[in-house]
C-alpha cells in the first residue's frame, strides 16, 4: 500500500496483466462475454429514436451482464480466484452489490447534469434573464464535484468484488491526494483504445462487409479495454487501499456487509 499511485507502473501492469492473462480471463467468463459482444454488436445497428424498446432492452441486458464479467475479473486479478469448469455465469450477492454501487456512482453525476441542462434550456427560452446562466454555472460546479468523488469512490467496485468492507470513508481517506493520478491512469488506459475505435469507425462507411468487420473488431477491442479498465482499478485498489482482506471493519461496515 502506498500514499501516491505510480501512474506509469499502474498502467503498465494493467496492460501487461490483461494481455498476459487474457486467455485465462476469457475462459472464466466466455459465455457472458459472448452474450455481451453479441448484444453490443446488435446495439450498434439499432437506432434508439426508431426502436426505443429494443434499445432499452439491450442496454438493460448489458447492465446485468457487466457485473458478472467485472466481478470475476476483479477476483482473478486481486485474489487469483479462477473457479474450475467450462464456464462461469453467476449473478449473486456480489454481482448485485457491484451493480448497485455502479448505479450509485452514475447517480452522483445526475443532479449536476440535470441542473446544467435545465439552465441551458432556460437560457435559450429567456436569453435576457441571468437565471439560466446561473443554473448552468452551479450545475457545472456540482458536476465537477460529483466527478471528483465518483472517480475516487470507483475503488469501491474492486472492494465489493472481493468481499472487502463497503467503506466509502476508508476509500476517500486512502485516495486523498490521488484524484489527478487516478484521472491520468484512466486517460492513459482509454487513449489507445479510443484511437483504435476512431480508426475502426471510419470503416463503417466502406460498405456492409467492412462495416461488419469493423463492428466485430471494435467489439473485441472493447472487451480488451474492459479487461484493462478492470485491471487498472484492481491495481489502484491494491496499491492505495491495500491487499484484499486487510481493510478494517467497523460497526457501520458490518451493517453493510
Amino acid at each position: 500500500m502506498s500514499d501516491r499511485l505510480d501512474i506509469v507502473a499502474t498502467v503498465g501492469e494493467a496492460y501487461k496483466g490483461a494481455w498476459g492473462h487474457l486467455g485465462e480471463m476469457i475462459r472464466l467468463i466466455w459465455l457472458p462475454v459472448i452474450l455481451y459482444l453479441a448484444i453490443s454488436l446488435i446495439g450498434m445497428f439499432v437506432n434508439p429514436s426508431e426502436q426505443l424498446a429494443l434499445a432499452l432492452l439491450l442496454n438493460l441486458a448489458t447492465l446485468f451482464l457487466w457485473p458478472v464479467i467485472a466481478v470475476a475479473w476483479h477476483r482473478f486479478i486481486l485474489i487469483g480466484d479462477a473457479p474450475p469448469g467450462r464456464f462461469h455465469f453467476s449473478f449473486g450477492r456480489r454481482e448485485a452489490r457491484f451493480l448497485m454501487i455502479s448505479v450509485f456512482l452514475f447517480l452522483l453525476l445526475v443532479p449536476g447534469g440535470l441542473l446544467m441542462e435545465g439552465g441551458v434550456t432556460l437560457a435559450e427560452r429567456q436569453p435576457q434573464s441571468m437565471t439560466g446562466s446561473l443554473l448552468s454555472f452551479f450545475g457545472l460546479l456540482i458536476l465537477f464535484v460529483s466527478i471528483y468523488f465518483s472517480i475516487r469512490l470507483s475503488l469501491l467496485l474492486p472492494a465489493v468484488s472481493v468481499d472487502d468492507p463497503v467503506n466509502p470513508r476508508l476509500i476517500l481517506e486512502r485516495t486523498r491526494g490521488n484524484f489527478w493520478r487516478l484521472v491520468a491512469v484512466i486517460i492513459l488506459v482509454a487513449l489507445p483504445v479510443l484511437i483504435i475505435a476512431l480508426l475502426l469507425g471510419a470503416l463503417f462507411s466502406g460498405g456492409p462487409v467492412l462495416a461488419v468487420a469493423a463492428a466485430v473488431a471494435l467489439a473485441f477491442v472493447s472487451i480488451f479495454f474492459a479487461v484493462v479498465n478492470v485491471a487498472v482499478l484492481s491495481v489502484a485498489y491494491r496499491e492505495l487501499v491495500g491487499p484484499p482482506g486487510t481493510q478494517p471493519l467497523d460497526r457501520d461496515d458490518a451493517d453493510l456487509n
